[in-house]
C-alpha cells in the first residue's frame, strides 16, 4: 500500500495574497512573555501601574518562582486597543492614592490581599513579601504611604527601621512610613529629620486595621 503525499504547493503558481499570508504567518512569533519594565515601556505606563492591571486582571501574567512577573504580550496589545476606547482608565489609576504593604506572612499577606480587593476603593494598594522588595520598587513609583508589618526579631526590626530611615536621608522625596509591630519602645531609636515621616504604632495588621486606614486615606486625599 502506497503511503499517502502531502501535496505540494507551487509557490509560482499562487496568487500575490497567498504568498503574503504565507509569508506574514511564517513570520508569527510564538507566544511572548514580557516583563513588567517592557510592559510598561510599551504602553507607556508605569510599572506599578502594570502590576496593579496584573492584579485586577487587566492583564494576563503570572509571577516566576523569583516571584517576577511575566506578562503575556498578546494581553498587552488586547489592553491596547481596549485603552483606546476607554483612554481614561489609566489616567484614573494613575491619580489615585498609592499604598505599599509588606507582609512576611505568606497568609497573612494572601487574606489581606482579598480583603482589599473586597473593599473596591479607588486606591492603588500594591502587597510585597519583603521589605527589599518592596524599597527595589520606589525606583518605579514613589507611594504616597509604605506600610510594614514587622513580624520578624527586634533586631531585624530594627535593622529595617534604619535602613527606612536612612533611605529617607539621602532621598529627594520623602517616604512616609507606618512600621506596625508588637515590639516596646522600637521608636526610641527615632533620631530627629528625616525619621519624622516614620511612624510607629502596635499590631498586629488586621484587616479591621487595614479598612480603617485605607478610609483615612482616601478621606485625606479628597481634602
Amino acid at each position: 500500500m502506497l503511503a499517502a503525499h502531502t501535496p505540494f504547493t507551487d509557490v509560482k503558481t499562487m496568487s500575490t495574497e497567498d504568498q503574503l499570508s504565507m509569508k506574514n504567518k511564517a513570520l508569527v512569533p510564538p507566544a511572548q512573555f514580557l516583563s513588567t519594565a517592557e510592559a510598561a515601556r510599551m504602553l507607556g505606563l508605569s510599572t506599578t501601574l502594570i502590576q496593579t492591571l496584573v492584579d485586577q486582571g487587566d492583564l494576563k501574567g503570572w509571577k516566576t518562582r523569583g516571584g517576577h512577573r511575566r506578562i503575556a504580550l498578546e494581553s498587552i496589545h488586547e489592553y491596547r486597543s481596549v485603552s483606546r476606547h476607554f483612554s481614561g482608565t489609566a489616567a484614573k489609576l494613575e491619580n489615585r492614592p498609592t499604598v505599599s504593604i509588606v507582609i512576611e506572612s505568606a497568609h497573612l499577606l494572601e487574606e489581606l490581599r482579598l480583603a482589599c480587593a473586597s473593599y473596591n476603593f479607588p486606591i492603588n494598594v500594591h502587597f510585597f513579601d519583603s521589605v527589599t522588595e518592596a524599597l527595589l520598587d520606589l525606583s518605579n513609583q514613589m507611594p504616597d504611604m509604605f506600610v510594614v508589618e514587622m513580624s520578624m526579631p527586634r533586631a531585624q526590626q530594627e535593622k529595617t527601621f534604619q535602613a527606612l530611615e536612612k533611605f529617607n536621608q539621602r532621598g529627594n522625596s520623602t517616604l512616609s512610613v507606618v512600621l506596625i509591630t508588637s515590639e516596646k519602645d522600637l521608636s526610641a531609636h527615632l533620631s530627629s529629620g528625616a525619621s519624622s515621616r516614620i511612624q510607629v504604632v502596635s499590631g498586629p495588621l488586621s484587616a479591621v486595621w487595614l479598612n480603617a486606614y485605607l478610609t483615612g486615606i482616601l478621606a485625606s486625599s479628597r481634602m
